[in-house]
């Protein structure tokens, strides 16, 4: 089983200690030190490998989910993911214009807007340090009355102008508003369970199969405008492609 060096470690820099702990076990992952399928060293072998606390190992292995290197199986322990493939989507008019099109009435409410350290992968495509915050919004959107989606944005904190915007309608419109186009789109789907928060909003069971888009939007000059995370409540929708 693989150990970790606790030695590399810096308390006293400004980039959270989770967030160093992860970027650690993702370069073991990168570097085939940990292969796909292996289970992960118990959260006390962490804890004193690391000499840090159980929120700080929990927190980075929360982000290492988020992005999709780890996995976790109840009653079996965390283990490496399997390589996800990428899914490629013109998703540049954005779920409000599409909703209209189909005749479907959305509707948003804002759960929270606030600062927020990246995760690894987002703070790559969005050319940001992980260690400085981006803008994180969070709303839980409605199709006919029905509450269908859970979405999160990620923007840089050039955008700060979001942060006194109506966020209720639709983000598209207030980027063109302010002259920013999305022009190109990188999608990925993959399965998710649904978590106590989630289900709760959601208005579903707990571990209940929820679709996960991630979107990484762009525009016309390929500079990176936000990332989108939308979990899909199934139970009420159709996909068709």
């Amino acid at each position: 089983m693989i150990h970790f060096d606790a030695g590399s470690i810096d308390p006293s820099s400004i980039t959270p200690m989770y967030k160093q702990v992860a970027s650690i076990i993702s370069e073991g992952i990168r570097k085939g030190e940990l292969k796909v399928g292996e289970k992960l060293p118990s959260e006390f072998e962490l804890m004193k490998d690391f000499n840090v606390s159980r929120v700080t190992i929990r927190g980075a292995i929360s982000e290492l989910v988020t992005d999709g290197l780890l996995v976790r199986s109840q009653g079996k322990g965390t283990f490496v993911a399997p390589q996800k493939k990428l899914q490629s989507a013109n998703d540049t008019t954005g779920l409000t214009d599409s909703c209209r099109q189909a005749g479907k009435v959305l509707k948003s409410q804002v759960l929270s807007v606030e600062y927020a350290y990246p995760t690894h992968a987002d703070s790559e495509f969005l050319a940001v340090d992980e260690s400085q915050q981006v803008i994180e919004i969070k709303r839980l959107r409605y199709i006919d009355g029905h509450p269908s989606i859970l979405e999160t944005l990620y923007f840089p904190r050039k955008y700060d102008f979001l942060l006194h915007e109506n966020l209720e309608g639709s983000v598209f419109s207030i980027l063109h508003a302010h002259g920013i186009t999305v022009h190109n789109s990188r999608r990925t789907l993959e399965i998710s369970n649904a978590s106590s928060n989630e289900a709760g909003l959601l208005e579903i069971k707990r571990n209940s199969p929820l679709l996960l888009f991630r979107d990484y939007q762009s525009d016309s000059q390929g500079n990176p405008l936000f990332v989108c995370k939308q979990l899909y409540n199934t139970q009420n929708m159709i996909f068709y492609l």
